[in-house]
């Protein structure tokens, strides 16, 4: 009764109405120190719910007592309130092990037309819980990674996209309309939460690194391979590592040796191929601008609450698109630009432009590689590390040039394909070795909860 909010006892000269106490879950440190006062099940032994009498009036009528099922039905709101409230302190399991409960007072629930509800929606709960009993069987970070390795291929299928939407649009066209469609569905998160400075500044500041490194990215591939772009992209696995172990951080010796076997991995499929050329230049500072991105985003992602992540990502895409926008304005006034009036408009050409854009590069590139893929990874990089992240994106460059030998065409010979494998193995070893804490102490602490 101490464990509960309880009205005071009913006064003789006026009536009480029924309320019904707050039901508290007890976490219990150990079963063995309070077995001797609380009789545990076996299916939750660690958590009891304390429950207590309600007050009622003098003209009330005596209160009934109740199965464990029903009044857990009624703390989810799906059987009537007639049946009666809870009577001394009852000790059930928890919501998600209520399987064995139902079976034996089934008959008792069902009372009414409104018990069949109520059993739906148990169901319906139940379904869930054993959902996520499955993911739980994997540790967060796990999951995260293999997030992250997914993200790496939809990076590297973004490569060969833009390749070939830049073929026929101007790329600065296609950079305005990318990013102003990734922009638009985060533009109520970014107005419902305009007074938080701490979340527009740090928006601001990754939508910085990140528009730096798409429009690198974007006008290096003018005259890069999307293949050879793609790999010199993974020289972000070992910038990540320097940077960070500059600033002070504590980097694995396992990391720095994955690091620099990718490094050469890079380096055998860039003498493959195409001679070098400008463009190679803006994929390597589109490289370090996206290594910046994903340290800050390491350390912004774990400073602030996960309701805010969406108002971030939407401050974040906004930037980008303003900075495709003053691209596109400036390369307009400083280049040789057809001139044109107004009168020389007209809807067929309108039309003829419309038909000729490539709309599904731009949708896929603004909704999926930017806005969904941003999303997930700021989501995973708050149990991966930015060096972890990197040494994972450094599969990108294998995927990019699958995608350019399947799409584009585009060959390498016997020591690109070595230089893969060294990029896959190095990653698969960090990948692992970096999972393995987090996988022992979670079955660790599984098995305390067991025992």
């Amino acid at each position: 009764m101490f464990f509960s909010k309880t009205p005071p006892s009913p006064q003789p000269w006026r009536c009480v109405p029924k309320i019904k106490p707050y039901p508290l879950f007890i976490p219990l440190s150990n079963a063995s120190s309070s077995a001797s006062c609380f009789p545990l099940t076996k299916k939750n032994p660690r958590r009891i719910l304390i429950q207590t009498t309600s007050s009622y009036s003098p003209q009330s009528p005596p209160p009934t007592p109740t199965t464990p099922s029903v009044e857990r039905n009624r703390r989810w709101k799906k059987v009537p309130p007639d049946m009666g409230p809870p009577v001394g302190p009852s000790f059930v399991e928890d919501e998600g092990d209520a399987a064995g409960a139902e079976g034996s007072s089934s008959a008792q629930v069902a009372r009414g037309p409104e018990a069949g509800v109520g059993a739906r929606g148990l169901g319906f709960l139940r379904r869930r819980s054993i959902w996520r009993k499955v993911v739980s069987f994997v540790p967060r970070k796990v999951r995260s990674i293999v997030l992250l390795n997914v993200l790496s291929v939809i990076f590297a299928s973004n490569i060969c996209v833009v390749k070939e939407a830049e073929v026929i649009t101007d790329p600065a066209v296609f950079a305005v309309v990318r990013f102003a469609v990734s922009a638009v569905p985060f533009i109520p998160f970014v107005l419902k939460a305009h007074e938080d400075m701490q979340i527009l500044t740090a928006g601001v500041e990754l939508g910085f690194w990140v528009s730096l490194g798409y429009l690198a990215q974007a006008v290096g591939l003018l005259t890069s391979d999307a293949g050879r772009a793609s790999f010199i992209s993974a020289f972000t696995v070992i910038i990540v590592p320097l940077i960070d172990g500059i600033i002070g951080a504590a980097v694995p010796a396992y990391t720095w040796v994955g690091a620099f076997v990718s490094l050469i991995g890079v380096a055998m499929l860039e003498f493959t191929g195409s001679p070098p050329c400008v463009g190679d230049i803006l994929n390597l500072l589109s490289a370090v601008c996206f290594a910046i991105h994903m340290l800050r985003t390491e350390h912004i992602s774990r400073s602030i609450k996960k309701e805010n992540f969406l108002t971030l990502l939407g401050c974040e895409v906004i930037i980008v698109a303003l900075f495709s926008t003053i691209w596109f304005i400036l390369k307009c006034l400083f280049h040789h630009v057809k001139r044109w009036s107004l009168s020389s408009l007209s809807w067929s050409k309108f039309l003829c432009w419309m038909v000729s854009f490539p709309w599904v590069a731009a949708l896929y590139t603004g909704i999926f590689s930017t806005g969904l893929c941003l999303w997930a990874e700021l989501s995973a990089m708050r149990d991966v590390s930015a060096t972890e992240t990197a040494i994972i994106y450094g599969l990108e460059p294998v995927w990019g040039a699958a995608f350019a030998w399947f799409l584009l065409g585009e060959r390498w010979g016997v020591v690109g394909w070595i230089g893969a494998a060294l990029i896959i193995g190095s990653c698969l070893t960090v990948q692992i070795l970096g999972s393995l804490p987090e996988i022992c102490k979670w079955y660790k602490g599984s098995g305390q909860m067991n025992a």
